[in-house]
């Protein structure tokens, strides 16, 4: 039998992606300069956004649904704290020349980020999938901005 996620547990998971994600372009910026450097400060500043996003849905579910239903929080934070950090914002970038370099290194990361959400749709409780459906929407469109930013370069 397959897991099933709560609400609570994949908007924590979401939150988790999200942090990486502000970790991983903050972390970068430090190395780049110029438009490099503003490029991957803006991306942490819209990933900060999404995070501050899904916290509140969390804070909104937990006063609906209690915090019965997420009976694990620290061990299930914890897995998802390090899942999100080894599976898409610990690996190493590739070289980065040029704006164009780094728009398609946010363009993985965020396509690592719509596929581990996607992955987390065979797991979840009938509710949760429009948690999730939302997820992907919001990391779906990130992405696809820096696609057509990339397309136009």
């Amino acid at each position: 039998m397959q897991p099933q996620y709560s609400n609570l547990e994949i908007l924590q998971f979401a939150v988790s992606m999200e942090a990486g994600g502000v970790d991983f372009y903050e972390e970068h910026a430090k190395e780049a300069q110029g438009e490099i450097k503003a490029l991957f400060l803006k991306l942490a500043d819209d990933e900060r956004k999404h995070a501050a996003y899904f916290q509140n849905l969390y804070n909104e579910a937990e006063k609906e649904e209690g915090s019965f239903e997420y009976m694990f929080e620290e061990t299930v934070t914890g897995i998802f704290d390090e899942y999100a950090k080894s599976a898409g914002f610990s690996r190493a970038l590739g070289v980065i020349n040029s704006v164009k370099d780094a728009i398609k290194e946010a363009i993985a990361t965020e396509t690592i980020t719509v596929a581990l959400y996607e992955d987390m749709l065979k797991f979840a409780k009938e509710k949760t999938t429009e948690t999730l459906k939302i997820l992907i929407v919001e990391e779906e469109g990130h992405r696809d901005l820096l696609k057509a930013m990339y397309d136009r370069m």
